[in-house]
């Protein structure tokens, strides 16, 4: 009894690896790494750009809403709060900043610069990689590939001998049983009929002899194929293995590479470890906390309240200096620059009380001024680091360049603060470091040399001067001569 196959069978095939040219997804996975490097290059680069969007956004806000409190009715510590809010913005502005030229320098660049040393072109296109890899699979398929190729010759010639086989076989058992002839005819026994009928069935089961003579060397051809790739598969799968191998490891390169840029991508973006962030959020705070309706309210009393000085009308004899000084103020219609209005003229008695300066007393703004017992009045200069003019410093400067001296005190009644602010010597403060050396001019100023450290204990104010505590002593100090630790 021959051996049978369905037809199908002689073209069937797996997907595996071991087929001939399934070799060719892991060559293209070379070219799929490629290509990879680009994609995150992409990933990266867009992130940055995000980053510089965002932080760019950030900035303009803070400078649209500084424009609006700056022109807006709110003041005082309350102001300041404020301002607190936009300066967390500008500060979170350099810290994505930061980011951003990160993800291009530590990123973005190794990973280009990876892909340029491990993926080459040809002048064709192709990557060389990818062709050299290819070349080795070729090498190692191909002889097994050719013994293949007789297995499945063999195979389709056994499969159609056996398929001749039964068609001959059906061929003879109809012709054995065919009863064309009448019942009268066979009564007959014509000779003829019978004579040819007995010559068919003879060449038919001649043909059957060879059909089975066919498929008996056909299956030995099959079988000698088949045992001469089996013999072959170890090499063969030696060989593939080989070269698998090199692409297993080229590949584990470039996983553990794309692994190290993803973990640097997150260092990166992971802001939280980033040491300015607490300090960003501390100050925040610290400028928020410092916020003192009381302060505020009395400061409002002071300079547009109740407790503002007052020129009460009084009896003026007629003078003829106050007639020049009255004339020459209408002619020119300004105050001449470096003059002193004289409002009213008062001797200092004992109804005021002697002045005693107080190092923890420190005036929130403007120029100082001290009444002596001897009815003199000592002025002091606006504070403005020399060389290094904050933004709040030039503020007020112009408002504040002209004194006038009305009841004994001193100081434009605009931008004068009356109201002394007690510090608190155990008040805790947040770290700065010296950017300049400054020398204290006056007795309630700090001094300091470049790169030492000490405590900012209340917010710039809108002279451009902070209060800070250095080495136990509470004192002002230039607000950009420092920044925070």
């Amino acid at each position: 009894m021959s051996h049978h196959s369905d037809e199908n069978a002689i073209y069937a095939s797996t997907d595996s690896f071991w087929e001939v040219g399934n070799y060719k997804r892991t060559t293209k996975r070379i070219e799929d790494g490629n290509r990879l490097c680009d994609d995150l290059m992409k990933l990266v680069s867009e992130r940055a750009e995000i980053e510089k969007m965002y932080a760019k956004n950030l900035k303009e806000w803070a400078k649209k809403w500084n424009n609006i409190i700056e022109k807006g009715p709110e003041y005082g510590t309350t102001e300041a709060a404020w301002k607190g809010v936009l300066m967390e913005a500008e500060q979170r502005c350099e810290l994505h900043m930061r980011v951003r030229e990160n993800l291009i320098n530590d990123v973005h660049s190794s990973v280009k610069q990876w892909q340029r040393d491990n993926y080459h072109k040809s002048m064709m296109g192709q990557l060389k990689e990818k062709k050299d890899i290819e070349d080795m699979f070729k090498k190692a398929q191909k002889p097994w590939a050719k013994i293949l190729e007789k297995v499945n010759k063999h195979k389709a010639d056994y499969h159609n001998a056996c398929k001749s086989e039964r068609s001959a076989q059906n061929q003879e058992r109809n012709a054995g049983g065919d009863s064309s002839l009448s019942p009268d005819q066979e009564n007959k026994k014509n000779s003829l009929i019978i004579l040819h009928n007995n010559m068919k069935v003879k060449k038919l089961q001649d043909r059957v002899s060879k059909a089975k003579e066919e498929v008996s060397r056909g299956r030995e051809k099959y079988e000698l194929t088949l045992r001469e790739i089996s013999d072959y598969n170890p090499k063969y799968i030696e060989e593939m293995i080989h070269v698998f191998d090199k692409a297993q490891e080229a590949e584990s390169k470039r996983l553990m590479f794309f692994k190290d840029m993803l973990f640097a991508t997150h260092k990166c973006l992971n802001i939280s470890n980033d040491p300015s962030l607490p300090r960003i959020y501390e100050e925040f705070n610290h400028t928020v906390a410092n916020a003192d309706y009381e302060k505020d309210l009395k400061w409002w009393s002071n300079n547009h309240g109740v407790n503002m000085p007052m020129n009460w009308p009084s009896f003026e004899e007629y003078s003829e200096e106050f007639r020049d000084i009255s004339g020459k103020g209408k002619r020119s219609g300004q105050i001449p620059e470096g003059a002193i209005t004289l409002l009213n003229q008062r001797t200092v008695g004992d109804d005021l009380p002697e002045y005693t300066p107080d190092l923890h007393r420190i005036s929130k703004k403007g120029t100082k001024g001290a009444v002596s017992g001897t009815g003199d009045v000592t002025l002091t200069s606006v504070k403005g680091p020399p060389n290094h003019t904050s933004p709040a410093t030039s503020k007020a400067s112009d408002n504040n360049r002209h004194s006038a001296i009305s009841n004994g005190v001193s100081g434009d009644d605009d931008e004068w603060d009356y109201s002394d602010r007690m510090v608190d010597p155990n008040k805790p403060g947040v770290p700065v470091r010296a950017l300049y050396d400054y020398e204290g001019v006056e007795s309630d100023e700090l001094s300091f040399k470049v790169g030492e450290t000490f405590e900012k204990l209340e917010d710039e104010d809108e002279q451009g001067w902070c209060t800070g505590r250095k080495d136990g002593r509470i004192g002002l100090y230039p607000a950009n001569y420092v920044e925070l630790c």
